[in-house]
């Protein structure tokens, strides 16, 4: 069993390690993501980012495990974050008070949620166009 568990993957290991590197650089941004939005004392933004960020972990160990309908879970909610970001940059942004004295200042924010509108966008299209992020999910892999 430990055999298996050791050279899960091994058949398409560049494909695996691409899709590993993708899926890091979302637990990183993600993590990076809510981090920030506590820091400007956006709590209610926090809460979602962090209930988003949950869902999409539970969605990435069901694509890991070789369930494919799970790349099309982390497509959607890579595009639904996107999609929020741009409604928090256009609407919620322009009317927002900072706070007396914020940990971050909030003239950050428009830049940080454009870069991650762009990344977690680009992310959405490697989920769902890929070959290589198709063929890793169809034979399974782990993060390490």
């Amino acid at each position: 069993m430990l055999d298996v568990q050791r050279n899960r993957g091994n058949p398409l290991l560049h494909e695996v390690i691409f899709t590993r590197k993708v899926m890091w650089v979302h637990m990183i941004a993600g993590a990076t993501v809510i981090a920030l939005l506590l820091f400007h004392e956006l709590f209610g933004w926090f809460g979602a980012a962090l209930a988003w960020y949950l869902v999409t972990l539970a969605a990435m160990v069901g694509f890991m495990n070789e369930f494919r309908w799970c790349q099309w879970i982390i497509a959607a909610l890579f595009a639904a974050i996107a999609a929020a970001g741009i409604y928090f940059t256009n609407s919620v942004f322009p009317s927002l008070t900072p706070p007396k004295a914020p940990l971050v200042p909030h003239s950050l924010l428009p830049i940080w949620v454009g870069m991650t509108n762009l990344a977690y966008g680009v992310g959405c299209l490697l989920m769902l166009f890929s070959s290589q992020v198709r063929r890793a999910g169809l034979v399974g892999f782990t993060l390490w």
